[in-house]
């Protein structure tokens, strides 16, 4: 008899530890959370993570598209920070930001990067975004949800110069490829 209540009482608390165990990581792990501006909050919004059509990227330029010729773009020198809402994302943004070249990380000055985990709101007239950059390298948001990330980010850190190339997935083969609208 006491070797059951031994089990239950051990079963119990093996219960007991996990159920409580978890919402206290997740707890911790959003208390460790960087406070976002709350201009960047309210262009949040909850993404719904399987769109069959792919992920659609802001639009708010009327610069050009590279030229579908050209496999390498050149562009001037420019600069970019990361900020503390992309933890995690660094190595990807850095991809991005190095399929154009030229481009110098800084600790806080050039174009501010932040990523959120849903779509983005309020880039020009295309409704949910998972990517937008405000005033060609003023400000750029990036979506997690998206599957490649560096992508998102070399697309997005493109329209510094250049608006969107013909509809389609974009892909990494060339700059006019980087730049086409659709994540898939």
């Amino acid at each position: 008899m006491t070797t059951i209540f031994r089990r239950l009482a051990g079963g119990a608390a093996v219960v007991f530890a996990l159920v409580f165990a978890f919402p206290v990581s997740a707890s911790a792990a959003e208390a460790g959370d960087v406070a976002r501006p709350a201009a960047a909050q309210a262009l949040q919004v909850p993404g719904d993570p399987t769109p069959s059509e792919g992920f659609k990227t802001g639009d708010l330029t009327d610069a050009p598209a590279p030229d579908a010729k050209e496999r390498d773009a050149r562009v001037p020198a420019w600069s970019y920070h990361i900020t503390a809402s992309c933890a995690g994302y660094e190595g990807a943004i850095r991809q991005g930001a190095n399929f154009w070249g030229s481009g110098t990380e800084t600790s806080g000055s050039g174009t501010p990067v932040e990523c959120t985990g849903g779509y983005i709101e309020g880039c020009g007239g295309a409704g949910n975004v998972v990517g937008c950059n405000w005033g060609q390298g003023q400000r750029i948001m990036l979506s997690t949800i998206v599957s490649d990330f560096g992508l998102l980010a070399a697309h997005e850190f493109g329209h510094n110069w250049y608006g969107h190339s013909d509809p389609g997935c974009a892909n990494w083969a060339s700059a006019y490829e980087v730049m086409r609208p659709t994540m898939c």
